[in-house]
């Protein structure tokens, strides 16, 4: 396992309390960082980071960063929520996908994604290993839940959904050409796992105290 992780999974024993502490009362635990994908995590992503697969975990091209960019972008996406969708998903104890189509696009946009959702049409995995190998790629998606829930336990939950994609991340990916002779080339990935979270206040009905936690997750590949 990379020293890095190791630093970023002892990070996030450190925060844990203080986040979770801050979930209870709609607080935001999610730090930024002065360039995409260059901090340790020390947020919500070290939890993910430590909910994973420990195959997950002990892949030397992965890494958990906060990623400043994502984090701002959800800020700004989440503006779009309706107050009676903010209301309703504060009631529901369930991780959904946010479907708000106005949501994901400025999302993509600002986050600088491919693909607003983490798995491809038929959700069968994050990147293929043909689709512009020798480039960077980001995709993404962003989930809401009850804002009083335990932020741990939804980390679990999507570590859940997701460490078989994580799992099938590609090390590399060979490109032949179509050439006489043909001539082959190499591609070596790393990938960036970040989340971002957002608490917005259900404020339309006077009657109620509530919240909702906007949840957005992004892996990003690069060429090593």
């Amino acid at each position: 396992m990379k020293l890095k992780k190791i630093a970023s999974l002892a990070l996030a024993g450190i925060m844990a309390v203080s986040m979770l502490a801050g979930c209870k009362d709609g607080g935001n635990g999610n730090s930024g960082s002065s360039s995409e994908n260059t901090n340790s995590a020390s947020g919500y992503s070290a939890m993910l980071g430590e909910a994973v697969s420990d195959k997950v975990k002990d892949m030397d091209n992965v890494v958990f960063a906060d990623n400043e960019k994502d984090q701002t972008a959800l800020e700004d996406a989440v503006k779009n929520v309706g107050a009676a969708d903010i209301l309703s998903a504060s009631k529901n104890t369930n991780l959904h996908d946010v479907g708000n189509k106005a949501v994901l696009a400025d999302f993509k946009d600002a986050a600088d994604l491919h693909r607003e959702a983490l798995l491809n049409s038929a959700k069968s995995f994050i990147f293929d290993g043909v689709t512009e190998v020798n480039k960077t790629r980001k995709v993404g998606d962003i989930f809401a839940i009850d804002g009083t829930m335990d932020m741990s336990k939804v980390m679990n939950q999507i570590a859940d959904d997701y460490d078989k994609y994580f799992e099938k991340l590609q090390e590399n990916a060979t490109v032949i050409s179509s050439g006489s002779p043909s001539t082959s080339t190499v591609y070596n990935f790393d990938y960036t796992i970040s989340v971002s979270v957002v608490n917005v206040p259900a404020t339309s009905d006077t009657t109620y105290v509530g919240s909702v936690n906007f949840i957005a997750v992004t892996v990003t590949r690069t060429v090593a």
